[in-house]
C-alpha cells in the first residue's frame, strides 16, 4: 500500500526528531539551574554573613536560634551540590545513535543499483524497486536508533528531575535559614555582627 509505505518513514523520522529534541531540551534547561543556583549561593552568602560568631552568643535564645540556622545552611548547602552532581549527569555525554551515515546509503544505494543492473532491472521498475529498499533501510535504520536514543533521554529526564527536587528543597533550606536568621535578628536574638 503506497500510502503506508509512505507514511512510515516520515513517522519513524518524527519520533526520531522527537528524541533529538528532548536530548537537546536537557542542555537548554542549564540556565535555569545555573540562575536558581546563583541566588541561592547569594541568599546563602547574606544569611552566613548574618550570623554571629559562636563566641558571642550569650543566651539560649541565641544559641537555638545559631544552631538551626546553621543546620538550614548546611542543608542547603548539602543539596546545592546534590544539584550540581543531578545536573552534571544529567549532561554528560551519552552514546546517541545517528541515523546513517550517509556514506553508508550511498553505499547501499550503490550496491543495490549494481544488483539491478545484474537482474536485468531498468526503468521505473528500478526506481521504484531502489525507493522501496531505501525506505526500508531508513525505516530499519530509525527503528535502531530511536528506541536507544529514547532510553538514553530517560535516563537523562531522570537525573534531571532529581536535580530539581533538590533544588526546590536547596530553596527552602535557604530561605528558611535566611528567614530565621532575619526575624532572630529583629527580634534581638542575635547579637549585631560587626562587619
Amino acid at each position: 500500500m503506497p500510502e503506508t509505505t509512505a507514511l512510515l518513514p516520515a513517522t519513524f523520522a518524527d519520533l526520531y526528531r522527537q528524541e533529538v529534541g528532548a536530548e537537546e531540551d536537557v542542555h537548554r534547561t542549564l540556565p535555569f539551574f545555573g540562575t536558581a543556583l546563583g541566588i541561592v549561593i547569594g541568599a546563602l552568602a547574606y544569611a552566613a554573613g548574618r550570623l554571629p560568631r559562636l563566641s558571642d552568643l550569650t543566651t539560649d535564645r541565641a544559641l537555638i536560634a545559631f544552631v538551626v540556622a546553621t543546620m538550614l545552611l548546611g542543608l542547603a548547602i548539602l543539596e546545592a551540590g546534590c544539584v550540581l552532581v543531578w545536573v552534571s549527569r544529567a549532561i554528560a555525554r551519552r552514546d546517541y545513535q545517528r541515523i546513517g551515515p550517509e556514506t553508508e546509503l550511498r553505499a547501499r544505494v550503490a550496491a543495490l543499483d549494481a544488483y539491478y543492473d545484474e537482474q536485468g532491472i531498468s526503468g521505473d521498475q528500478r526506481d521504484k524497486e531502489l525507493a522501496t529498499d531505501v525506505r526500508q533501510a531508513l525505516v530499519d535504520s530509525y527503528t535502531v536508533t530511536t528506541p536507544a536514543n529514547r532510553d538514553l533521554n530517560q535516563i537523562r529526564y531522570k537525573f534531571r528531575a532529581r536535580a530539581s527536587s533538590h533544588l526546590v528543597r536547596n530553596l527552602i533550606w535557604a530561605l528558611t535559614a535566611a528567614s530565621i536568621i532575619f526575624l532572630c535578628d529583629k527580634l534581638g536574638y542575635l547579637p549585631k555582627v560587626i562587619s
